[in-house]
């Protein structure tokens, strides 16, 4: 008996020897990734506190395969335990967003996978290029606030796990961009696309965290890699773009231009055309980046998500908020196949059958943070012609009590678009004198769609003195303000335009 415990200590004694001499394939490097013990192991109790160090392929003895190895630290010893056994005797208790993310490497098989594949640098190296490339194009459609640029920054950096692996060279930041389809993307960069379309559907930044949360996990288990190197054929970079680029310039072409608000004038600041915008944001492009996520990606990138937004103190169930309302937007809009981010509506159907419907989260702070954005998205749709969700999104706004007078506007001309009865008419009229009403600044766009009004109602006196009105502040505005090109260009057009209907007027 007495050989038998000294043969034992021996064996224990080499094992550990072993694996502190370095030998084998370090594949973390150093880490500290705390848990305990959920069943005896050799004299260790269940419940003691162990420490995994780090992670290596390699023998745990001169007879064993090579494998996957933990090195565990119990009670100050560090002892080679197998992958398999590792994962059924220790529960991971991590502090930290480091420790969590660590964890999950352990759990997703992460660095057996680098092991395998390789970290792949010079892929890595083409798609970061190309998302670079692609960023560029993106600026023609970015949208620029700072208020809400850094909002929406906020809420990203609160979900951000900052460094998980050193060896990966890329690193995360978000964008904001003009879109009214609800997407959100993170690239293979880690470039995350973040759409005024979201924040439109979206009520709350729980969800958002929630959205955002979901796209890094994507990204952290490099989904968006193993989905680009799976595929079987890549047209040449430059070929591609350049068909990118073509798509762009006839979109640009077939399509005009819109405008959104002036906080001072009501109309001037350009926004890109739906058409434009349909060019650079599609399902080639995404999948071309590797966004083409499969349905056991998505709905382990929801389970992962969830986890760490219960692991960082925030709602798991937004989340599922998050994704019915996307699903929603899609239903009300009868698009039900190649959505551009979220595949077909039936996966997001499929996801949210998976996450289990709750109640959905509303959130009045939220609303009247993005409320520029939805009136902003309403003007997008009202300039393509789409009144329906013009008006849909601008009654959002009134409804949740955050309206501002450019929505009244854009509710006048939507209702115009699709109505002209002596009701609808009088309506649109009262609905001109509330936008007068909430009004903080000059807005000349009331003062123009009031005349178009007055004239379609045949009121020709009122019509008039409206527009004598309309040119004297345009000329004041004129007097009183340094304007640039464009804006000079605006004031001329319409001071002309004023002139010409009061003659008009004079003739009938």
């Amino acid at each position: 008996m007495k050989r038998l415990a000294i043969l034992f200590v021996l064996v224990l004694t080499s094992c550990i020897l072993y694996a502190r001499s370095g030998k084998g394939d370090n594949l973390s490097g150093p880490i500290a990734l705390k848990g305990e013990l959920t069943e005896k192991y050799q004299n260790y109790s269940k419940g003691t506190p162990v420490v995994i160090r780090g992670v290596r392929k390699m023998r745990i003895s001169p007879n064993d395969a090579v494998g996957i190895t933990y090195g565990v630290e119990i009670d100050g010893l560090q002892y080679p335990i197998g992958e398999e056994e590792a994962n059924k005797i220790i529960r991971l208790k991590p502090e930290t967003v480091l420790e969590y993310w660590q964890g999950i490497y352990l759990s997703q098989g992460m660095y057996d996978y680098y092991d395998r594949k390789g970290y792949r640098y010079d892929m890595r190296q083409e798609l970061d290029e190309e998302c670079l490339d692609y960023l560029d194009k993106l600026n023609e459609i970015s949208y620029k606030d700072a208020y809400i640029e850094d909002y929406v920054q906020a809420i990203f950096a609160k979900v951000n796990p900052g460094e998980v692996d050193s060896k990966r060279p890329e690193r995360l930041n978000v964008r904001i961009i003009q879109s009214p389809e609800p997407d959100a993307y993170m690239l293979p960069n880690g470039a995350m696309l973040v759409s005024t379309g979201l924040l439109c559907t979206l009520d709350s930044e729980e969800e958002l965290e929630a959205v955002i949360a979901n796209e890094m996990v994507h990204f952290i288990l490099d989904h968006q890699v193993n989905n680009v190197s799976r595929a079987e054929t890549r047209a040449k970079r430059a070929a591609f773009w350049a068909d990118v680029l073509g798509t762009v310039a006839m979109a640009a072409d077939d399509t005009n231009w819109i405008y959104g608000y002036d906080e001072r004038v009501g109309a001037i600041e350009l926004a890109a055309s739906i058409g434009t915008i349909a060019a650079l944001v599609n399902v080639r492009t995404v999948n071309r980046l590797g966004m083409d996520y499969n349905s056991k990606q998505e709905i382990q990138a929801d389970r992962i998500a969830r986890d760490y937004l219960a692991f960082k103190g925030l709602n798991p169930d937004a989340l599922s908020s998050a994704i019915a309302k996307i699903k929603d937007f899609y239903g009300s809009t009868h698009r039900y196949n190649n959505l551009t981010r979220y595949d077909s509506y039936a996966r997001l159907k499929e996801r949210l059958a998976k996450l289990g419907e709750k109640e959905s989260i509303h959130s009045h702070a939220y609303q009247k943070a993005t409320s520029d954005i939805v009136t902003f998205n309403a003007a997008m749709y009202q300039g393509d012609k789409r009144y329906k969700m013009a008006e849909q999104l601008v009654c959002k706004n009134i409804d949740n009590k955050v309206a501002s007078d450019h929505d009244y506007v854009i509710l006048v001309k939507a209702r115009m678009a699709q109505e002209n009865t002596p009701e609808s008419n009088e309506s649109c009229l009262k609905l001109l004198e509330k936008a007068k009403e909430i009004a903080t600044a000059r807005n000349l766009d009331i003062n123009k769609q009031e005349i178009l009004l007055l004239m379609r109602m045949n009121k020709q006196v009122k019509a008039a003195d409206k527009l004598k009105e309309y040119r004297d502040l345009l000329m004041q505005y004129q007097q009183q303000n340094a304007l640039g090109s464009e804006e000079s260009g605006w004031i001329g057009e319409e001071m002309n335009w004023a002139e010409k209907m009061l003659s008009k007027i004079s003739l009938l």
